[in-house]
């Protein structure tokens, strides 16, 4: 059998930790998630869980991370695919509503961002964090532009408001305060092709009059 490498061992004990964290920040929230309960379930001791992290934000801001990592892949990948922008939006807008039903990650990034305005030794960890998905969501501003071939607005300004107006939308819709009758989903892709200026709303399928 090939021995596994020091790196390769530190990765399977992380991706093991981050498993054991997720269900244990499901059950219990941020607040009261024990360490201890996070590193036996994964399997290791104490002293493993903080050789790789510094505490549950720092793991948990490395969950957040990958799973956005992940979200803005599957949507660059979906405005990469043969087709007009009318035809990949209904796709675009079923993968939002899908992530919209996670409560739980919304919860998270609200608690990450109030621990790095708290915090001032986990906030630089934050920033770098935040840079990155900010960087993720220009290049998809881009994407989307260079897809609709017509923008109202700068990449800068729509990847600023896919990142901003995303866990305000899914908030509204897991607290019942969305309109009636429209998803996170179809609430985001309006506001997608109104800062377009597509000339359709396309979440609704009828004509835009702006």
């Amino acid at each position: 059998m090939p021995r596994t490498s020091r790196k390769e061992s530190q990765a399977q004990t992380r991706a093991r930790l981050r498993s054991a964290a997720r269900g244990e920040f499901a059950r219990r929230g941020i607040a009261a998630a024990s360490i201890d309960r996070i590193s036996e379930a994964a399997g290791y001791s104490r002293g493993a869980f903080y050789a790789n992290y510094a505490g549950k934000h720092d793991l948990l801001l490395e969950l957040m991370a990958e799973h956005q990592r992940r979200e803005i892949a599957a949507w660059q990948e979906l405005l990469d695919t043969p087709g007009t922008l009318e035809q990949v939006l209904p796709a675009l807008r079923e993968r939002f509503d899908a992530f919209a039903r996670n409560a739980e990650d919304t919860l998270f990034a609200t608690e990450l961002q109030i621990e790095a305005l708290r915090n001032p030794e986990f906030a630089p960890r934050y920033r770098l964090f935040a840079q990155e998905i900010a960087e993720r969501t220009l290049r998809l501003g881009e994407a989307f532009i260079a897809r609709a071939g017509t923008s109202r607005v700068s990449a800068a300004v729509l990847g600023k408001a896919l990142q901003s107006f995303s866990p305000q939308l899914i908030a509204e819709a897991r607290l019942g305060i969305a309109p009636t009758g429209q998803s996170a989903g179809e609430r985001l892709v309006a506001i997608i092709t109104e800062l377009l200026g597509t000339g359709r709303d396309l979440a609704a399928g009828e004509e835009n009059p702006a």
